[in-house]
């Protein structure tokens, strides 16, 4: 029961990653027109446009890697064999270790707050702020699924 309870409070912390990430890409949809603009004339630009939802993509595929299988596990876990469980666990972690590699190599020298703001444009700012927040949601989620994997290993399922 124990086990199931810090499942469920992993497939929430992926909830709440992912409001942080739909209001991220809320916001930066804001600006897809102008960007599809500029990125016709500028390589750079179309580059950056194209890296921006990818990595945002990334974010949301390890998310919803997470919340489904935190719930499964939280409701249906006990029906699993050892190695299935594992494998999910370890499937887990690889898939949010990627996305945020991936997500961090792109939006870490896109520093959120008043040195990294960029002038009137407080979605795009607040989308970098909340794309930040999901970085750190990824984090913790990865370091939970490490945590969940060595609890189930010493206290059973």
């Amino acid at each position: 029961m124990f086990l199931q309870i810090l499942y469920l409070a992993q497939a929430a912390l992926a909830a709440y990653g992912g409001q942080q990430s739909y209001i991220a890409i809320t916001n930066l949809r804001k600006y897809d027109e102008t960007t599809r603009r500029l990125a016709k004339y500028s390589d750079t630009a179309d580059h950056q446009r194209n890296k921006t939802y990818t990595t945002q993509t990334s974010g949301v595929a390890a998310l919803l890697l997470s919340f489904i299988l935190s719930m499964t596990l939280a409701t249906r876990g006990g029906t699993y064999g050892f190695l299935l469980r594992t494998l999910y666990q370890a499937v887990t972690v690889v898939g949010i270790f990627f996305a945020r590699e991936h997500m961090r190599d792109f939006w870490a020298d896109k520093t959120p707050g008043p040195k990294g703001a960029v002038p009137k444009m407080g979605d795009y700012n607040e989308a970098q702020r909340k794309t930040h927040e999901l970085l750190s949601v990824l984090d913790l989620l990865m370091f939970t699924w490490v945590a969940m994997f060595v609890l189930a290993l010493i206290i059973g399922y």
